[in-house]
């Protein structure tokens, strides 16, 4: 990759976060917008969602955060509470089970669909393995992966990779070539197969804040659990379906 791309993958997050309203309201500034030639959208809780390459799929930015769940729990009074260490609503949520996660997107694309900001037949949804794989790039298959580089990622304190002892806020680490930050680390993400090739599990990839061995530092690593599980380390970010041309104002 040339040097250029990470300089303006961070050059879109800061540009982005202004927009979205960090320290405003990300109701002020939804829709589309482009930065350095580089399209995103910001949906009615300040999300951001970059499109990926050859479809009408559109990725977080980051991994949903506290401020996000909230937003949900609150309406929907599932009694959801950001894990105790935690102290900003920039954080990824995590102690979500998979179908809290699921039934997050759901939410949200009412919302948005009822407030005229999406259509019919756009919305919310996990991302399917396939696509969290094409995002993160750089596959290693069957290869120990190297050691992460300092500041590159959250992993375990043993690592020594970074100065977080648990989850940090999202963003805190460089973004790949598309923009998209804290694929690897962090939190692992819930993801989905598609329904023939759905079991009684369900997929998690990306490594978190706890983990050391190497092979769950593999980016082509995934873990299948029961879905009915909660960790302090499990969290989700949203594919957003478009089925409209992108055009920024």
């Amino acid at each position: 990759m040339p040097d250029e791309t990470p300089r303006q993958a961070m050059l879109l997050l800061a540009a982005a976060c202004l927009l979205a309203g960090c320290g405003g309201d990300p109701a002020a500034k939804l829709g589309f917008h482009e930065i350095n030639e580089r399209r995103f959208f910001v949906n009615s809780l300040g999300m951001q969602f970059v499109q990926l390459p050859g479809g009408d799929a559109w990725l977080g930015v980051w991994e949903t955060r506290v401020a996000d769940y909230a937003a949900f729990a609150s309406a929907t009074t599932n009694g959801w509470q950001a894990a105790w260490f935690q102290n900003t609503d920039r954080h990824p949520a995590v102690n979500v089970q998979w179908e809290d996660a699921q039934a997050f997107c759901a939410w949200l694309s009412q919302r948005e669909r009822a407030s005229g900001l999406l259509a019919d037949d756009e919305g919310y949804r996990l991302p399917t393995s396939s696509e969290w794989t094409a995002a993160s790039g750089n596959i290693r298959e069957g290869r120990v992966p190297p050691r992460p580089k300092t500041d590159s990622a959250n992993f375990a304190e043993k690592l020594d990779t970074d100065n977080f002892a648990r989850t940090s806020p999202v963003g805190s680490f460089p973004g790949n070539a598309l923009g998209l930050h804290d694929l690897r680390g962090n939190v692992w993400e819930w993801c989905t197969a598609w329904p023939s090739e759905e079991g009684i599990g369900r997929i998690l990839r990306g490594g978190g804040w706890r983990d050391d061995i190497p092979d769950l530092l593999a980016t082509d690593r995934e873990l299948i659990v029961t879905p009915k599980v909660a960790t302090e380390d499990y969290g989700f970010r949203c594919i957003l379906v478009l089925k409209r041309p992108g055009e920024p104002h």
